[in-house]
């Protein structure tokens, strides 16, 4: 069976690496530096000019930041004046750290390294996930739903943190539930320092520990914020202020302005009405999700899953940031968390439901990678 599940995570790999060759190859020119879509708006780092950067018209997006922080995560080296919003970017250390340690310190090996650390992010939520639905009496070939997670999907085409974030929510789903404490730890402290709502995985781990009378367990792994608040400090002494407000007091603002007021696509056609479509059968996947939660709520589920959907689903109704809800790549990811462990609470009590929540806003995200190929 762990033959089968490594076979699994394999092909996972395999899918995602033959995407971006694709892309890479045909669209850029073989420049895997494309990926991390840097635009014309932040020049990068004069430092990094022997990596013949790609650049794309307009703004870019945030991969183009994650990895000047890849190459500069301690601030030596002053890139953060190409990086948009630095102390919000920095928090998000992990991944780009990660990418540094394993390069050694070399830029020359830092892009390999980057795009080595998603494919091992793919590799690990696939296998986590085929082990935890095996651990349901499930298939092990459902370890390949993680590649439909948003988030994977996103990262993929732009490499932003997001599917690091997303391997940690099918490594707490499965540590938790096999007692792997030293595992649960480390998976636990990267997602908070991968990304801030990685913190949410913290806060899950103890809610259910206390519950369930493990005080000595919720003492433990409270002591994951740690490392997290001491990074958020170095980031807070060596950064200015910046930013704007992600939350609102009125629940539902964000999700109900972006139903009201659709993404303005500059496409002539058929193609706006189908986008618009498609985005509305997404934040319908976001607003099942929700249900899902509710659902669990009134039942008076308490698995650890189910917690740490509750704490997501909080926070998407109060996520007001119109950036946050703007278009598929950015709600699409931030809220993958809340998609996928509501997917896996379904899972493990055999309800498809909340997959086929996870599963709506493939189609949008999917007609986005059409269109790059027939370009």
């Amino acid at each position: 069976m762990r033959a089968r599940r490594l076979q699994v995570a394999f092909f996972s790999v395999a899918i995602v690496l033959a995407w971006q060759a694709l892309m890479v190859h045909y669209r850029y020119g073989g420049n895997w530096t494309a990926l991390f879509r840097t635009g014309e708006l932040f020049a990068p780092p004069a430092e990094l000019k022997s990596e013949h950067i790609y650049r794309l018209p307009g703004p870019g997006y945030d991969g183009q930041f994650y990895h000047y922080i890849a190459h500069d995560p301690l601030m030596t080296r002053d890139f953060a004046k190409s990086i948009d919003a630095p102390r919000f970017r920095y928090r998000r250390i992990f991944v780009p750290a990660a990418a540094f340690v394993l390069a050694l310190g070399q830029d020359r090996a830092i892009d390999f390294a980057y795009v080595a650390l998603f494919a091992l992010s793919v590799f690990l939520g696939s296998y986590w996930l085929s082990r935890f639905a095996v651990s349901q009496g499930l298939s092990a070939e459902w370890g390949l739903l993680f590649c439909l997670a948003p988030a994977v999907a996103v990262s993929a085409d732009r490499l932003t943190v997001d599917a690091t974030l997303a391997a940690c929510c099918t490594g707490f789903a499965l540590y938790l539930q096999e007692r792997s404490d030293r595992k649960l730890y480390a998976v636990i402290t990267a997602a908070a320092l991968t990304r801030e709502t990685g913190l949410l995985l913290i806060a899950a781990c103890v809610l259910f520990l206390l519950r369930n009378g493990d005080f000595r367990r919720a003492i433990l792994f409270s002591t994951a914020v740690i490392p997290v608040a001491c990074w958020y400090l170095f980031v807070e002494l060596h950064t200015t202020p910046g930013g704007e407000s992600f939350f609102s007091p009125v629940l539902f603002a964000g999700l109900f302005h972006r139903i009201r007021s659709p993404f303005p696509y500059p496409f002539a056609g058929l193609a706006a009405p189908i986008l618009r479509i498609l985005d509305l059968l997404a934040l319908a996947g976001i607003g099942a999700a929700l249900a899902w939660a509710f659902y669990r709520v009134f039942g008076h589920a308490r698995s650890p899953v189910t917690v740490a959907v509750w704490l997501f689903a909080a926070l998407t109704v109060t996520l007001s940031s119109a950036d946050a809800w703007s278009e598929i790549n950015a709600f699409g990811r931030t809220l993958t968390p809340l998609v996928l462990l509501a997917a896996l609470d379904g899972l493990a009590i055999g309800s498809m439901f909340p997959v086929y929540a996870m599963l709506a806003l493939d189609p949008r995200i999917g007609f986005q990678f059409a269109a790059q190929i027939l370009s």
